[in-house]
């Protein structure tokens, strides 16, 4: 089996995509083939032949108004037909996370991916939104508050190991919503002081 792991968001490396598919990882130790490309430090043709032949695609990518950045809509829309040929019997799952406390606002971006799968040919597995993105990274997910998160990570790796079609579904924090946005302004004062 080959699992195909695709970074969208333009902050490559340093960003909560890659640590989502960081977690992903560690849960698909099992999968002999796990491979991770980046939107942005990899061309389109360089993503398709790594995703050549996988079982399961999953893109992970942050929420941008509403929907999908720039540079992963126009992979989508130039590479549709090529990422069609290369892994033409891949589910395809999407994790959408974003810097709200609601992970719902994430659906109209999982639906323009499921709309991506219904125009190319491709089977969708399901996707999964990520409330509070801001906190991704900041706690261990096998606990407080980010624990519903881990267990999430848990079912979607288990759904992408199987290739398993499920139900979109929503996940934040463990933490009432005044308590997040309490934090976040704490933490962006902070920041705002080192400048």
């Amino acid at each position: 089996m080959k699992v195909a792991l695709i970074n969208g968001s333009p902050k490559g490396k340093g960003g909560s995509s890659a640590k989502i598919i960081e977690a992903l990882c560690n849960r698909l130790l099992d999968v002999p083939e796990r491979v991770v490309s980046e939107l942005a430090q990899h061309g389109y043709a360089e993503i398709v032949d790594t995703i050549r032949g996988s079982d399961s695609l999953v893109f992970v990518f942050p929420l941008y108004v509403d929907g999908l950045p720039s540079r992963l809509v126009r992979f989508l829309d130039e590479a549709q037909s090529a990422v069609a040929l290369a892994a033409p019997r891949a589910k395809v799952y999407a994790v959408v996370n974003n810097g709200f406390y609601e992970a719902r606002q994430n659906a109209i971006a999982i639906a323009m991916m499921e709309s991506f799968c219904a125009s190319s040919g491709l089977t969708w597995g399901c996707g999964l939104g990520v409330g509070a993105g801001g906190m991704i990274g900041a706690a261990p997910l096998d606990r407080f508050p980010m624990k519903k998160l881990g267990r999430a990570f848990d079912v979607l790796a288990k759904n992408i190991r199987g290739q398993e079609t499920a139900e979109n579904y929503f996940v934040e924090p463990s933490i009432p919503r005044f308590l997040y946005m309490f934090l976040g302004n704490v933490a962006m004062k902070l920041e705002m002081r080192k400048l």
